[in-house]
């Protein structure tokens, strides 16, 4: 909980996470961004007068130092999560960080460790959880409703995607993974928590960079998109994840596919089923729910608006009410350490050709 009534933030990095997602999250949710940060000092400069921000850093050693910063959140390239974030709670900040939490659970463990010792609040920006269809499905789950989940379906397939090459996302020193940390720890981290974040006894896994590494699949996210440079990292991962009480979650994400783009998350169990997919029921009611009837299954469409707007905004919103003491801290750091932990098999067994025991 913060002892300072009014909260201040800073934000590091000044693509295009922390342009359209931390600086106008935090405005949105009344906390003042006092400060950004970018090595790019123009870069920083220029967002900073767009946002309405008064400071403008190009080290983030300056603006961790600087004491009318309360919260900062941390939107830089994968492989700066753990030491930037241990070094901001180190310097007194509570932290919101970008997914994935590491590029390793031994340095997520440190990332945890530092947040206690600091005695701050420490999040991942796992926004996908604060959907409204997400809500509700995590609701039927927890009820009982649909009975044992024996299989969760979770995919996001992109048919152009790829955030540039020779961008840092696509530089495996850098990135660490390419779609695996980029948006398989999203649905990742949804499917856990759609399930309650239950026990993983053994994971499959499969990585390809084939598109990418034709070239093939540019797509319009990331501020430094190029047409041509290194990568070297994943367009497409798939993993198997045995549950301990005999689940199943199937993972698909693909940044690159000679396919259609679909976002889709279904849940088969026992009693009932759910179905989220935007792409084929709409934005405004992309859940349906699925129950024995009298002449076979009958959907039925939740109504969601009793559930506030998600996305970024609420993570954020979510986690400032966190740090002053108003609601319990949504996303956890033990539960991403369990994502990361998952992701660390997926590339063993990727890279072995055979199942990893967890």
């Amino acid at each position: 909980m913060s002892t300072r009534q009014t909260l201040r933030a800073g934000v590091l990095g000044c693509g295009e996470i922390g342009r359209r997602g931390h600086i106008p999250g935090f405005q949105a949710a009344g906390i003042e961004v006092v400060a950004v940060c970018d090595t790019n000092l123009p870069r920083a400069q220029t967002v900073a007068k767009e946002m309405h921000v008064s400071r403008a850093y190009a080290d983030y050693k300056e603006l961790l130092a600087d004491p009318d910063i309360d919260v900062v959140s941390v939107g830089l390239p994968n492989v700066l999560h753990a030491p930037v974030t241990i070094a901001a709670l180190e310097a007194g900040k509570h932290v919101l960080c970008e997914k994935p939490f590491a590029t390793s659970p031994a340095l997520a463990e440190q990332m945890i460790a530092a947040s206690r010792r600091a005695g701050k609040m420490l999040s991942i920006n796992q926004h996908l959880r604060f959907e409204g269809s997400s809500r509700a499905m995590r609701e039927a789950v927890a009820e009982g409703r649909l009975g044992h989940v024996y299989l969760a379906d979770v995919r996001m397939i992109r048919s152009s995607g790829i955030p540039g090459y020779g961008s840092w996302f696509t530089n495996k020193d850098m990135a660490g993974a390419g779609a695996l940390y980029d948006i398989g720890v999203h649905m990742l981290d949804l499917a856990m928590f759609l399930l309650g974040f239950p026990k993983v006894t053994a994971v499959r896994g499969m990585l390809s960079s084939a598109l990418g590494e034709q070239k093939i699949g540019l797509g319009g996210w990331g501020i430094d998109r190029g047409t041509s440079g290194r990568f070297d990292v994943d367009d497409t991962a798939i993993a198997h994840i045995a549950l301990a009480d005999g689940g199943l979650i199937r993972l698909i994400v693909t940044w690159a596919a000679f396919g259609a783009s679909e976002e889709r998350v279904t849940l088969f169990g026992t009693q009932g089923g759910a179905d989220r997919s935007p792409d084929r029921y709409g934005r405004d009611t992309p859940l349906r729910f699925y129950q024995a009837g009298k002449g076979g299954m009958d959907a039925v469409i939740p109504d969601l608006s009793r559930y506030p707007s998600g996305g970024a905004s609420a993570s954020i919103a979510s986690f400032i009410s966190a740090i002053r003491g108003e609601s319990p801290l949504m996303v956890k750091p033990e539960e991403a350490l369990q994502t990361t932990r998952i992701l660390e098999l997926i590339q063993q067994s990727a890279l072995s050709g055979r199942e990893i025991a967890a």
